[in-house]
């Protein structure tokens, strides 16, 4: 993190970083809500590209033409994430850095270790690996969060330490496989929603890593 940020500025940016990381949890981890596409109709995060595109394409949708868009959406999601095509994605960090690809192995030991020692439920029901991507994604969601809540409460050395933890997460944890499974999504995603969402993940996980790299 840039030491030429003042404890104001760094938590802001801490906030702006966490906000977006909540939007890609979202996104990744089910059928786009319609309270989600509202929230976006009425100010979302500002976005480029497709994603950019598809945002600015709800700003006259009434609730009815939202739902509309939230069926297609979740027929996307079925067919790019939940098997319903020939070769779906598998959106776990197992399988994409894994020497036998399958799920469950040592990248979701160490991610549940992590989760562990930093307090983060994962809100699931039992049934989805922890090293899914929008678990991840939440996880530094919720570690910006806090350290931006120390930073505001004056406890500097617990933010550094909350700072340290998501340095090593980026690059241990979201780095070695977030642009292959942007690569993956984009290449089977039909709609503006979806492949925009490939192209944030992949290029916010790099100015992430940069982030860090620069401090």
């Amino acid at each position: 993190m840039d030491e030429n940020l003042t404890i104001d500025e760094t938590r802001a940016l801490m906030e702006e970083r966490a906000a977006v990381y909540e939007f890609l949890s979202i996104a990744f981890g089910e059928e786009v809500p319609l309270a989600f596409l509202q929230a976006l109709r009425e100010g979302g995060p500002a976005l480029d590209g497709a994603l950019g595109a598809f945002v600015t394409s709800l700003a006259d949708a009434d609730d009815e033409a939202l739902e509309a868009v939230r069926t297609d959406l979740a027929a996307e999601y079925a067919r790019v994430f939940l098997g319903m095509s020939r070769s779906p994605v598998a959106p776990y960090e197992s399988v994409y850095t894994s020497e036998t690809g399958l799920l469950m192995q040592e990248a979701r030991d160490a991610v549940v270790r992590l989760y562990r020692r930093e307090g983060f439920a994962v809100e699931a029901d039992g049934n989805i690996p922890e090293d899914h991507i929008a678990f991840e994604f939440g996880f530094m969601a919720g570690l910006a969060r806090k350290a931006a809540a120390a930073l505001r409460a004056g406890d500097g050395e617990e933010a550094a330490r909350l700072t340290a933890v998501q340095e090593a997460f980026v690059a241990d944890h979201l780095a070695p496989w977030v642009p292959a499974l942007a690569d993956d999504v984009a290449a089977r995603a039909k709609t503006d929603f979806y492949r925009g969402l490939a192209g944030l993940a992949r290029d916010f996980t790099a100015a992430e890593a940069e982030l860090f790299a620069a401090a």
